[in-house]
């Protein structure tokens, strides 16, 4: 990947943060766990603790707890009862930048850097169709729709173009070393991170919500797609996914803790390792795939992450499960409850595809794309689509799942993709003035306060 990043813009005004902005730590770790030990003696019956529960400590309380979760939740799959407590977990331990971790082995790492620049393409497209399904967890969509900077589609193309340039550099380089531009990028994320949780902070949960909602959602699809999610997405048990249960808490919520930064991890490794024919990662070995977990363990390090519970971690037998159950009994049931901001900032996600040249894909065909690898059945979708939206569809999936598999290919869309990032950073002002008026026709211009 040399010399892919050196042609792409830098955004000044992010580029402004310093080390010392990013080792933000927790003023009292104890009371995240005394807060998680309430609400679970509050919700369950007496019964289901030893009978001089009362007379333990904190933190004696919170380990019997993580320990017998399965007690509380028989219908959460042991692979992500740890996500439960990761919910009240600080999203940034206050690690140092530039401290490796033990297990950081540096063959493998370069191995995940290659397979990164021999799949780019298609990891590429996988890693912007995850965020449609990422978006149905609230606790991910509504810092995004707050930050005000993704809620219309010339905001998405800019952001989600400024995320993808990030995301090259660390690609091509160790966010650990200072002064390099994977280091800079790093300290950049996990800067915005600090801001938008000092952020919401500030706010009641209430009023956050509230601040979530648009006047005039663009949703044009929603009523069909639920009736389609409702039908096409499997039976549900009771407490299956705990996280709806801790909407209106005692206390205040934490945004961006350790769940919602490993459910962004699995956005970007989920579809490629899951579904690797689907989204154009032919002929791979196990040995790239753990070499790509191993990169995004890396990043989720550096990002703050507590390493029990960091995505990536563990063997690829232990990560696939931990994604296809993460599929199963969360994301694919939170389908069937989608929002008209869901809908609205998911099109703002794909519609920017459409300002890039030879790129078209319609809304319509991200969504069958997506439900596809799910085993959801869209018959109202299907029937819907206009013949662009089903040459769309049509093309995208041939090109994903067969044209891809040869390698002469591959690396040729590596580069017309590489070439049009490159060219969509840097387009001119007058480009610009273009896109933004075209994204005004779709979508008036608004912000989103608090």
């Amino acid at each position: 990947m040399t010399g892919r990043n050196d042609a792409l813009k830098k955004d000044d005004e992010d580029r402004e943060c310093t080390l010392n902005d990013v080792t933000e730590v927790r003023s009292n770790g104890n009371s995240d766990e005394d807060e998680y030990v309430k609400l679970l003696q509050n919700t369950f019956d007496r019964s289901y603790f030893p009978s001089d529960f009362d007379e333990w400590t904190v933190s004696e309380k919170y380990s019997w707890i993580n320990k017998n979760l399965s007690k509380f939740y028989p219908n959460v799959p042991e692979s992500l009862l740890e996500f439960i407590p990761a919910s009240f977990c600080h999203g940034d331990c206050g690690r140092s930048p530039v401290e490796k971790p033990e297990w950081l082995d540096m063959d493998k790492y370069r191995r995940g850097q290659k397979f990164v620049q021999d799949y780019f393409g298609g990891i590429t497209i996988a890693m912007v169709l995850a965020l449609l399904p990422a978006f149905s967890f609230e606790s991910n969509l509504n810092p995004i729709i707050l930050h005000d900077r993704a809620h219309t589609p010339f905001l998405g193309f800019k952001r989600y173009l400024s995320t993808m340039r990030r995301m090259m550099n660390w690609f091509a380089g160790e966010p650990w070393v200072k002064g390099t531009l994977a280091f800079k990028d790093m300290e950049v994320v996990r800067k915005m991170h600090v801001r938008m949780r000092a952020k919401l902070s500030q706010f009641d949960d209430h009023k956050i919500d509230d601040a979530s909602k648009f006047a005039n959602p663009w949703c044009p699809d929603r009523e069909l797609l639920l009736k389609d999610f409702a039908e096409g997405c499997p039976f549900e048990r009771i407490g299956q996914r705990p996280y709806k249960m801790f909407v209106d808490l005692p206390f205040k919520r934490k945004y961006i803790n350790n769940a919602d930064m490993a459910m962004i991890q699995c956005c970007f490794i989920g579809f490629v390792l899951i579904y690797p024919q689907d989204f154009g990662a032919h002929d791979v070995t196990d040995e790239d795939m753990e070499a790509f977990c191993h990169i995004w363990r890396c990043y989720g390090y550096y990002l703050g992450m507590e390493e029990k519970y960091n995505f990536c971690r563990g063997s690829l037998k232990e990560i696939k499960q931990r994604l296809q159950d993460f599929y199963q009994y969360w994301t694919i049931p939170n389908l069937k409850e989608v929002t008209p901001e869901w809908e609205h900032m998911t099109r703002c996600v794909i519609e920017p595809f459409n300002y890039f040249p030879f790129m078209y894909m319609s809304y319509r065909s991200a969504i069958l794309l997506i439900t596809d690898v799910f085993g959801i059945n869209m018959p109202r979708l299907h029937a819907s689509l206009s013949y662009l939206d089903w040459i769309s569809y049509k093309l995208w999936k041939f090109v994903l799942r067969h044209v891809l598999k040869l390698s002469g290919v591959r690396s040729l869309f590596n580069k017309v993709l590489l070439s049009l990032l490159n060219q969509m950073a840097n387009c001119s002002s007058e480009k610009e003035a273009q896109l933004h008026m075209r994204s005004k026709k779709t979508t008036p211009d608004f912000s989103v306060t608090l």
